[in-house]
């Protein structure tokens, strides 16, 4: 370490730059400048501010997290900074209250926002920097075992050698600094952010999160920072999402009071050119910061065939979907991109099987779901798995039994738990349960049943939704499903259910989507994935 220059900021507090950071060329503001304003320029930023601390604290996070790069890539992160990368750290050194930065995936837009976290943290005393992920606080979590803690693991070898201490403990995840400064990673909910109190708050994939998760953690949020004083921080990042009104990322983005950093398509974007890649190709040239060094257009364009127009539009241009939340909850964008205009599969080993009834008993679906290996040379499986994201399961779903009312759906439901042989899933409330020891009383030998609780309806409408949306479940026309999905709204309350618009009014079912969610959520997770096309099943 060598000592910090005697004008550094009194936030230090005597704290001293390791040697690889002052003699950084980057710590001088000129080169600083020339490299921040190299790349491409963004859609929007609010106003750039460029200072000794913020300059260093970034270098210093970048110290520190400097084997994230892998050896065939150079091997350092410290000697591989973007230009997008300092655009980010110069918007947050403003201070402004609510920052908001979108950038297209492959961009290293959360890599910038560990570095400032971590460099604050080590060079201010009793520095509080929060992190969650507005997805899952598995995703969270997972997130910071591969950018935080393993490139510390693998800079420091011995744990006596480590700056920083690594907490991995659920509850207590992040990092602790000697000087009494902590990086905590909490889970998306309000609870646990009301929890501490923080001096800057970060809260990714800000294109993900649904209204209620908006006001649920935003309104336990901005108290956390009362104790903190002035300079405290909220910051909003992603990738475009599905809906404006609602979005606290949209509306940030859009607030010319907010540190904003955006790089993507503009408001009144045009979603006809995401039809095609001979469109998409050159507005993805112009304003995708990654090509600057970080990865090609002909890698972005094998995603693009990859991934489908709709999702290719929210990852990596930045386009957000004109429809408030909630209008409907399946994207019907995402749904189209996602289904297959081939024929019904017939060769499918099943995995699942799982039913559905009306509440008032006047429709009932069953639902077939399978595994299917991942594509041979799968891209966007093995770029996911460079940027330590989760790989994955793609799986696939059919309707197999459509009926209006429930008339001896029991003896349907034994017939193909017979030729699968398979236990049925369902729904734990009274017609499903009716349906069942129906069931019990017709079937020898008996039929093993898995009743779902709230809970777990919850977490199977999540699966079903997210497959669809990151485009990792395939599904086929058929007309009940369809309709269903252009149907369905969410219940009200904080668990994801499913409803529709008029529950009053029995035509307006949605039982094909709730028997997919089902037989998805019973999926096994470490059963043998195989192709549909290699066997034929009569179902």
């Amino acid at each position: 370490m060598t000592e910090h220059d005697p004008q550094a900021p009194t936030d230090w507090d005597g704290a001293q730059l390791p040697d690889e950071v002052s003699a950084h060329p980057l710590l001088d503001e000129a080169a600083w400048i020339a490299l921040r304003d190299s790349g491409r320029s963004p859609l929007d930023e609010s106003e750039l501010v460029t200072s000794y601390q913020a300059r260093a604290e970034f270098l210093v996070g970048a110290w520190v997290l400097d084997k994230l790069v892998p050896p065939r890539l150079g091997g350092s992160l410290l000697g591989n900074l973007q230009p997008q990368m300092l655009r980010t750290a110069d918007v947050l050194a403003a201070e402004r209250f609510v920052n908001a930065a979108l950038e297209p995936r492959r961009s290293a837009k959360t890599t910038s926002v560990w570095c400032i976290l971590i460099g604050r943290c080590y060079m201010r005393p009793v520095y509080m920097a929060g992190y969650t992920m507005l997805t899952t606080a598995k995703k969270a979590n997972e997130r910071f075992k591969l950018d935080v803690r393993d490139p510390i693991y693998r800079k420091w070898r011995d744990k006596p050698t480590r700056p920083v201490k690594v907490n991995e403990s659920n509850g207590s995840m992040g990092l602790e600094f000697p000087n009494g400064s902590k990086l905590a990673i909490l889970s998306p909910n309000g609870d646990d952010v009301r929890s501490g109190a923080y001096d800057v708050l970060v809260m990714d994939e800000g294109g993900e999160a649904e209204p209620d998760m908006w006001d649920d953690i935003v309104g336990a949020v901005v108290p956390s920072f009362d104790t903190r004083g002035a300079g405290a921080q909220l910051v909003y990042a992603g990738t475009g999402g599905h809906y404006r009104d609602g979005s606290h990322f949209w509306a940030a983005l859009h607030d010319p009071a907010a540190g904003r950093l955006r790089y993507g398509v503009p408001d009144d974007f045009n979603d006809d050119a995401l039809t095609s890649w001979d469109t998409v190709g050159p507005i993805i040239d112009a304003i995708h910061p990654g090509l600057d060094g970080l990865t090609t257009l002909e890698q972005i364009k094998r995603n693009y065939h990859l991934l489908g127009p709709a999702r290719f539009g929210l990852e990596y241009c930045g386009h957000f979907g004109r429809a408030a939340g909630n209008d409907t909850a399946v994207s019907l964008t995402a749904w189209e991109n996602t289904r297959l205009d081939s024929a019904i599969p017939t060769g499918v080993t099943p995995m699942s099987l799982a039913f559905a009834v009306h509440p008032g008993g006047a429709w009932a679906s069953i639902a077939l779901a399978w595994l299917l290996d991942a594509a041979p040379g799968d891209l966007v499986a093995a770029a996911m798995s460079l940027e330590g994201d989760d790989i994955p399961p793609r799986m696939a779903f059919k309707i197999v039994h459509h009926q209006q009312g429930n008339a001896r759906l029991e003896y349907v439901l034994r017939d193909l738990a017979r030729t699968h042989r398979l236990p049925v899933t369902y729904d734990n409330a009274p017609q499903e349960r009716a349906i069942v020891e129906r069931l019990g009383r017709i079937a020898r030998p008996r039929v093993q049943s898995t009743p779902m609780s709230m809970a777990d309806k919850s977490v199977a409408t999540a699966a079903l939704l997210n497959g669809i949306e990151h485009g990792t479940i395939d599904h086929w026309a058929q007309e009940p499903l369809d309709a269903a999905a252009a149907l369905a709204v969410y219940r009200p309350g904080k668990m994801r259910l499913l409803g529709v618009p008029d529950d009053t009014d029995p035509a307006q079912e949605i039982t094909p989507l709730e028997a997919a969610a089902a037989a998805i959520h019973a999926l096994p997770t470490t059963a043998p994935a195989q192709h549909f096309g290699s066997i034929v099943v009569a179902d």
